[in-house]
């Protein structure tokens, strides 16, 4: 077998590991989000489309943070990145409610939450509005 074609097999082998692992990723946190309405049943925060006041302060996360244990044992944060949110205090962050134009973010993808969860964390107000900004443009609500 030649070295382009080892590497195919290796690559097609990796590309299969990573739509299964995405799928189990995809899985549990459809399982934990279903958990987590059927616990509180309440309006998601942030949806401001309901005139119900929004959800603003403390607790306006887009959903839940799933936080895992790496093989090792140590914490991982939200994108399993060790220490990326999944330390002590991790739940103590403040956060911020979102501008009045943005939607409940229901539909977002993985990157649009992502965006959505650094701009409700960040403490700083410019950051906090340029990272809004940068919503808009991914989500196409710039436009």
């Amino acid at each position: 077998m030649t070295a382009a074609e080892r590497q195919a097999v290796l690559t097609g082998a990796l590309n299969r590991g990573y739509e299964e692992f995405d799928g189990v990723i995809l899985a549990e946190r459809a399982r934990a989000q279903a958990e987590a309405n059927a616990a509180r049943n309440t309006e998601i925060p942030g949806d401001q489309g309901d005139g119900g006041g929004g959800g603003g302060g403390a607790g306006g996360a887009a959903g839940p943070v799933i936080v895992a244990a790496s093989p090792g044992g140590a914490p991982t944060g939200p994108q399993g990145i060790p220490g990326a949110g999944g330390g002590p205090g991790a739940e103590d962050e403040e956060t911020f409610a979102p501008p009045e134009d943005i939607p409940s973010g229901r539909d977002d993808d993985i990157v649009a939450r992502q965006l959505r969860e650094a701009a409700m964390r960040e403490p700083d107000p410019v950051l906090r509005e340029a990272l809004w900004d940068e919503y808009r443009r991914y989500t196409g609500l710039s436009e």
